[in-house]
């Protein structure tokens, strides 16, 4: 679709939402939406509601199922197709807010997302996880980032590298990337973490520190009499601020790879990226906030959380990860974009079974909200007198913040690693992670093998 203009972009997005409403509609659910921003956020809040009631009815059958009758086992399948083609519905909208940059500031209500922000009346590029920062780059068109770095240690013979080495050389003898090809691995670092996948969005940094608003609390709507005043009730608004932390990985490679491997300047993209990526999900998931690691989901203030129990325990059935769902609907958050946990829970709930031994079946709640896993979530973690309990995290991951500055100096250790002709070079990348609305994520903590 990026391939086509903005007006050809809304018709095929309008015939894929005109085709569900008439799917909808013969099964007797009919719904109309105009074109307008409003009517689409308005039409979008019908079908969440409409989701909710049905969801409602599911939950009660699932829990009694096997003495259903015939009808009744109908009446749920009916139910289900309902319910995915609303899903679908509501998820065209999202497309057509966030593709079109038609959604408000992310932290402006529980249901945010947005291309473009103003800071002091100047344009700020959001990035949603299908959007990449090379495309509004200007970066050399010959040469990638590997080349580069590597041209760092062994030279080159590219006029246009060395070039961008001389003109980027400091005081201390590290070299400064180029904004073009920070961009390049910016986008690898991004597709190579998970919560990025789940949803998160990327704000480049233009200062070392840069303020958001987010909103903290809704205001309250009151029945008034005839004359009588309208009761005050502000929303209550609170900045996020992002500060630009280092963030250093040491990358080592030998003289021969660097002078004869063929893809060389491949594997040392793969390389940045991949580290990169494996601590932004660590920190962005469960950072500490104390300097200069920043503050992650698990340790954000009125984040939700469901707790396995005093000690922890193991999952036997969905129950605790629906409790966990309950307390994002009643925290009126935006509907779920993925639930990130380790491996090896992931691991439990494919194994889940029934006492028969049979694949347990996942409730219709759940199953439209994608996991990821990613070893970023530790397994040691203390929950009473257990210290193998691990977390798992579900939300709305457009509203996870990553800020990250289009800067980046490398430095390259000729001498440290020389007994064994091997070069280091150690990067250093500036970002930081912010949680514009707290509420849209719920944690599940203790749960022990």
């Amino acid at each position: 679709m990026s391939g086509n203009s903005l007006f050809e972009q809304r018709e095929i997005i309008r015939a894929h939402e005109l085709d569900l409403r008439a799917e909808l509609a013969k099964m007797g659910i009919p719904f109309e939406c105009g074109d307008s921003r409003s009517d689409i956020v308005s039409h979008r809040a019908d079908v969440r509601r409409a989701i909710n009631a049905v969801r409602d009815r599911q939950i009660a059958r699932i829990d009694n199922f096997n003495n259903l009758s015939d009808k009744e086992k109908a009446a749920y399948e009916r139910d289900t197709k309902v319910m995915d083609a609303m899903q679908a519905l509501i998820e065209v909208h999202n497309i057509t807010l966030e593709k079109l940059d038609l959604a408000p500031p992310p932290g402006m209500g529980s249901d945010s997302s947005s291309q473009a922000w103003k800071q002091n009346d100047r344009k700020i590029r959001v990035l949603s996880p299908s959007d990449r920062l090379a495309e509004g780059s200007h970066g050399p068109a010959n040469f990638g980032f590997g080349e580069y770095v590597r041209a760092m240690a062994v030279g080159t013979s590219n006029l246009e590298i060395r070039a961008a080495l001389a003109e980027g050389t400091d005081s201390a003898g590290g070299y400064s990337v180029p904004r073009g090809l920070m961009a390049q691995l910016i986008d690898r670092m991004r597709a190579k973490t998970v919560c990025v996948q789940a949803g998160a969005l990327t704000v480049p940094l233009e200062t070392n520190v840069t303020s958001i608003a987010r909103l903290a609390s809704d205001p309250s709507a009151g029945w008034r009499a005839e004359n009588a005043a309208v009761a005050e009730s502000d929303p209550t608004f609170e900045g996020v601020t992002f500060t630009a932390r280092s963030l250093a990985v040491l990358v080592k490679v030998s003289l021969e790879l660097l002078q004869d491997s063929v893809n060389i300047e491949e594997a040392l993209m793969t390389a940045f990226a991949g580290s990169l990526a494996g601590e932004v999900d660590r920190v962005a998931l469960f950072g500490s906030g104390t300097a200069p690691e920043p503050r992650g989901i698990f340790n954000t203030t009125n984040v939700g959380s469901v707790s396995m129990g005093a000690n922890g325990a193991a999952l036997t059935n969905y129950g605790k990860i629906l409790d966990v769902l309950y307390e994002l609907e009643v925290a009126n958050a935006a509907a779920p974009t993925g639930m990130v946990m380790h491996p090896r829970t992931s691991r439990v709930l494919n194994g889940l079974a029934d006492t028969t031994g049979q694949p347990l079946r996942m409730p219709e709640a759940l199953a439209g909200i994608p996991r990821f896993v990613t070893t970023a979530t530790p397994i040691d973690q203390t929950q009473g007198t257990a210290n193998n309990a691990s977390a798992a995290v579900m939300g709305n991951f457009r509203e996870l913040l990553l800020g990250v500055r289009q800067e980046m100096r490398i430095e390259v250790l000729r001498e440290r690693f020389a007994e064994n002709l091997q070069y280091g070079f150690i990067a250093h990348l500036r970002m930081d992670v912010a949680v514009a609305h707290p509420q849209s994520f719920c944690k599940l903590i203790g749960i022990i093998p």
